[in-house]
């Protein structure tokens, strides 16, 4: 039996919860633009007439060459940089949460950019969607702890776990119902982004230890993170040629934080001060904003004509 070791290594920043708000505030922001932006450069790779808008391997790497959405992939790594300080100078379990922030953005340039006001439906499933995770984010920064353990295998066994879930939900936009493709694939890439988050905040840690490189789990995490960023990019990029970038940030903005907390709470020991009352707490918010992401992707314009 293994037993959590405790954190080995100090955080690379000064943990400052105020300054990370913000920070994550602005990185919202920029992840809203940059994926309006790249949903613009994918919907000129498919037809959008047809229901079947899979997207093979060399259209993804064909984006690449694409100058909007190389735009907006370096507006999201912008706003990643800002992800990632903020990581560094707070829990992830207060931190990943703003990133919900992105929906209301998103909706306000999808409508600028395509011509159209937002429906009472799609104002009223943002409306829960942020209210389930500011719910989760009050009870989580409310029970967050500062000290992170981490434990070798609970970490692997963890993100081999996530992994399998965020598979089968892309599995589930390639050949699942139309109507759900665009947040299925979606909330498969969320998961992988999700459990990335978590890691990197396992890696600042350990980059923070001497010797870090000699760590085996330092290289496993690695190992972990290039699977998530490139099987996450490639599931959000389908996503995008299925349906509009609002359900895609919805979906990664809800998914994607309670992944990241709940690897938190459980595999790094943040949730030592969690009672019984604040995990149904967090799993009704977390439960809420999940229904307002579906509510959503039922009453945009653009998933309507899909039904």
């Amino acid at each position: 039996m293994l037993i959590p070791l405790a954190l080995p290594g100090t955080p690379l920043l000064p943990q400052n919860i105020p300054l990370a708000l913000v920070i994550m505030v602005i990185s919202s922001m920029l992840f809203a633009t940059s994926a309006t932006i790249q949903h613009l450069a994918v919907g000129r790779e498919v037809d959008r007439t047809t229901k079947e808008r899979h997207m093979g391997v060399r259209q993804v790497l064909g984006l690449l060459k694409n100058p909007r959405w190389l735009l907006g992939l370096a507006t999201a790594a912008v706003g990643a940089t800002g992800h990632i300080i903020a990581l560094m100078m707070a829990p992830v379990t207060v931190v990943q949460p703003v990133g919900i922030l992105a929906v209301p953005w998103a909706v306000l340039l999808a409508a600028k950019i395509h011509h159209f006001r937002p429906s009472r439906a799609v104002w009223a499933a943002v409306g829960v969607t942020v209210l389930g995770i500011v719910g989760f984010t009050l009870v989580s920064t409310r029970t967050a702890v500062s000290e992170t353990l981490l434990p070798p295998f609970g970490i692997v066994v963890g993100s081999l776990v996530i992994l399998v879930i965020g598979a089968a939900l892309g599995v589930g936009g390639l050949i699942g119902r139309h109507s759900l493709r665009c947040l299925l694939w979606a909330s498969g890439g969320s998961f992988f982004y999700g459990l990335s988050s978590a890691l990197v905040k396992v890696i600042s840690h350990l980059v923070g230890a001497q010797k870090f490189w000699e760590s085996p789990l330092f290289w496993a995490v690695a190992a972990f993170l290039a699977v998530c960023y490139a099987g996450g990019g490639f599931m959000i990029q389908q996503a995008y040629a299925n349906g509009p970038a609002e359900i895609v940030v919805g979906s990664m903005t809800t998914t994607d934080p309670i992944v990241a907390v709940a690897f938190g709470l459980v595999v790094l020991g943040e949730g030592a001060l969690v009672s019984l009352p604040d995990a149904i707490g967090m799993l009704i918010a977390g439960a809420v904003a999940i229904a307002g992401v579906v509510v959503l992707s039922r009453h945009h314009p653009e998933s309507m004509t899909d039904h």
